[in-house]
């Protein structure tokens, strides 16, 4: 055999493992890991888009801690990416809106940042997510755990 038809052959079948990896990845993607492994607290924070969970190589953002001895805590958004995106705190079994942005409320890319006051006092204690509403945005990652509870 030639060297360049087996330099062929082997190009080949090395451009089919990658497209067959690409696949798999695509098709079974990595569980979501929530949280990131930071928690914010205090009664301002601050997330940045690819901060608040949408990254290709890390998903999930950081954990947001809401004191419930605080009646307030200001989100403040910067959607430094390409898509438009939005901020909810929804509950974590069930997925209902419990407060935030309206699904149709979004930010769009390189907008000036968005502040967002949350009324701590109006939410139970306990877990939910906060997420981005858009189409697929959750399932790429865009969802991290919001908690209140009195020790932050």
């Amino acid at each position: 055999m030639r060297a360049d038809a087996a330099a062929g052959i082997a190009s080949g079948v090395l451009g089919a493992v990658l497209i067959i990896v690409i696949w798999i990845n695509l098709v079974f993607p990595a569980p979501i890991v929530s949280g990131g492994g930071t928690v914010l607290t205090g009664p301002d924070v601050a997330l940045k888009e690819h901060e608040w969970g949408f990254n290709q190589f890390a998903k999930g953002g950081p954990q947001i801690c809401a004191n419930t001895n605080s009646t307030n805590i200001t989100i403040t958004l910067a959607n430094t990416g390409i898509n438009l995106h939005g901020f909810q705190i929804v509950r974590a079994d069930t997925g209902a809106f419990v407060a935030g942005l309206a699904k149709t409320d979004l930010l769009r890319p390189g907008e000036p940042p968005r502040k967002i006051v949350i009324d701590v006092s109006k939410i139970a204690p306990g877990s939910y997510d906060y997420i981005c509403p858009v189409s697929g945005h959750r399932q790429k990652g865009m969802v991290a755990p919001f908690v209140v509870q009195s020790s932050c």
